[in-house]
Parts: structure tokens; C-alpha cells; sequence
């Protein structure tokens, strides 16, 4: 069976941000019928098996995205290894992974870095109001958008690379 091209979104405590992330390019995978593609997310200080914040499962049934189901998993050596690229909420983020992990540095981008939209880091709405849930779902939403294209180019890069 082939590898699937993996994608990791990366935030703090893997209870807002990247699962979201996760859940929300999930959705568009799907509905664009893609295959060979992984998503998965894991936090820098996650604990294992947590549900996602009840503002995060809020503001994804706004936007038709599904949470059911999903646990919070830390960030690992072995997470590292399987992703092709990993895209973190924060600038921060990223240099913790290439500071625990050198070698993934090449892979890893904050997600506003990848997509070039120069939006800067995804706040973090953990404990805020339910407004604050719903601006990071709008602001993931548009970097995801932004993602598609650039992930459709990556993964046609993978599949050549595994044909030779």
C-alpha cells in the first residue's frame, strides 16, 4: 500500500486551533475527491485524548465541519517523521519544532508563510468568547483556501517522486 502525503497542523494545546485546522481541510479533501492525502494535528504542550474546547466544536458546526470523535494528541518525534509538511499556527510554533527537531525544518512552515498571505500567526481563542472562536474558524477557513493550491502542486510533486 502507498504512503499517503501527510500534513500536520501544529498549535499549543491541540484543543482549538489545529484541529480545526485539521477537521476544516479534511472537509475540502473531501469534497474534492482527493486521495493519497493525510491530515492529523498534534500540540507542542498537548496531553493525550482530550476533546476539542467546546468553542472550537461550536464554531465548526458554524462553518459545516464535523468534531465528533476528535482527541487531542502531543506533538512526537514519530508525528514529526511521518509528516511531509507541517504547518503551525505560530511562528513560535515552528521554532520549537526545529529546535526539538532540526532535521523537519525544511518541512515546516507557519500556515500564513506557506500560503504567502502574510496574515501573520492564527490567534489563539482559547478561553475567549465565542466571537473569538468564529474569527479563528473565518481566519483558518481563508488559509485553507489559500492551501489548496499549493498543496494540489505538492502532492502532484510526491506522486511524481514515488513513480521513479
Amino acid at each position: 500500500m502507498k504512503r499517503a502525503f501527510a500534513v500536520l497542523f501544529v498549535c499549543t494545546g491541540n484543543t482549538c486551533r489545529s484541529p480545526l485546522a485539521e477537521r476544516i481541510l479534511k472537509a475540502k479533501i473531501r469534497e474534492k475527491g482527493w486521495k493519497g492525502v493525510s491530515v492529523s494535528s498534534a500540540g507542542t504542550g498537548a496531553i493525550e485524548g482530550v476533546p476539542a474546547s467546546e468553542g472550537t466544536k461550536a464554531a465548526a458546526r458554524k462553518i459545516g465541519v464535523a468534531m465528533a470523535g476528535f482527541r487531542t494528541k502531543p506533538l512526537t518525534r514519530q508525528r514529526i517523521a511521518r509528516a511531509d509538511l507541517i504547518l503551525t499556527m505560530t511562528g513560535s510554533h515552528k521554532a520549537d519544532i526545529v529546535m526539538r527537531w532540526p532535521d523537519a525544518a525544511a518541512k515546516t512552515y507557519v500556515l500564513s508563510e506557506y500560503t504567502g498571505s502574510g496574515r501573520g500567526a492564527v490567534a489563539d481563542p482559547v478561553g475567549g468568547p465565542d466571537s473569538a472562536y468564529a474569527r479563528c474558524a473565518a481566519d483558518l477557513s481563508a488559509e485553507i483556501e489559500r492551501l489548496l493550491p499549493k498543496l494540489e502542486r505538492a502532492l502532484a510533486k510526491a506522486r511524481r517522486r514515488k513513480r521513479r
